[in-house]
């Protein structure tokens, strides 16, 4: 979280302007290359590191004030019999957002980086063939829910899984969560069942190494995230329960990694999480988002 721009005059308009068009110009001649670039197929390159660079500098310098009237402080605090906060706080008014940017609240405080294009479309697609082996491994539907209610907020279901190449659904994944209706600091903590599936563990050590990527970005962008969230992996060691001991090594800061595939979540707050802690959402496959 941090001031951006809040108050500026037409000196420092200037000047952000002239340093937004040099990172624009620096960030097309390196997407360029990167065009014609080889990349490793286990390994971040010296090239993308620079894109990622170059990604975040962008949206550093277009922030997004007037969008939403917000106030992240006033949005963390509890609200008594209250479900659904929109009421009190409408969806903001983004808008088309193209370029790299950050959504900023009423103080000027980072509520969302947006970074389009922070990954060449060479690496996208090789990330998209690690997750088509997890097709058959995809939960359609809640378990609690059933075939008529809603599916993780799903409207657009495919007509058969067999059309669509990553299939459809959503697999949850963490080395430590707590069981449905359990999350007092005095309940068990146990690891997702879903880790004790070969086909699950195995694209977990494929994707590691864009999940330290991902890591790093995070150091960067959400610092005070990243810090709690390696604190708990961490601690993990001393309170999780699992039966038999588990092999898998867990790849990234964030103790869950959900797959949604070809479904769209519909708008909600995770009541156990904190709003001051912001979710990471990579977006692959072979459309435009």
């Amino acid at each position: 979280m941090g001031n951006y721009f809040h108050e500026y005059n037409w000196d420092t308009l200037l000047d952000i302007l002239y340093d937004r068009l040099r990172v624009r110009s620096q960030l097309t001649n390196l997407q360029r290359c990167l065009a014609e670039e080889v990349l490793p197929p286990a390994s971040i390159s010296s090239l993308e590191l620079q894109l990622s660079a170059l990604v975040i500098a962008f949206a550093i310098l277009n922030p997004w004030e007037d969008v939403t009237e917000w106030d992240i402080d006033r949005f963390s605090k509890p609200m008594k019999n209250v479900t659904d906060k929109t009421k009190y706080f409408p969806y903001p008014q983004w808008g088309h957002i193209s370029d790299p940017a950050t959504v900023l609240d009423v103080h000027g405080r980072v509520l969302v980086w947006y970074l389009p294009g922070i990954m060449p479309p060479a690496r996208v697609e090789h990330l998209n063939k690690i997750h088509l082996p997890l097709k058959d491994s995809l939960v359609k539907c809640s378990k609690t829910g059933g075939q008529s209610k809603r599916r993780f907020g799903h409207k657009h279901a495919p007509e058969a899984d067999g059309d669509v190449m990553f299939g459809h659904g959503r697999l949850i994944n963490s080395p430590a969560t707590f069981q449905q209706a359990h999350t007092r600091l005095e309940d068990k903590i146990y690891e997702s069942s879903s880790l004790r599936k070969g086909v699950v563990r195995q694209w977990l050590q494929d994707i590691s190494y864009a999940e330290k990527f991902w890591n790093t970005i995070a150091d960067v962008v959400l610092p005070d995230l990243a810090g709690v969230d390696k604190e708990a992996i961490s601690a993990k060691q001393h309170w999780v329960i699992t039966q038999p001991p588990s092999p898998v090594r867990w790849p990234s800061i964030y103790l869950g990694i959900d797959v949604i595939v070809n479904q769209e979540t519909p708008p909600h707050q995770d009541q156990a999480s904190a709003s001051s802690l912001l979710d990471f959402i990579v977006s692959l496959g072979t459309h435009d988002a």
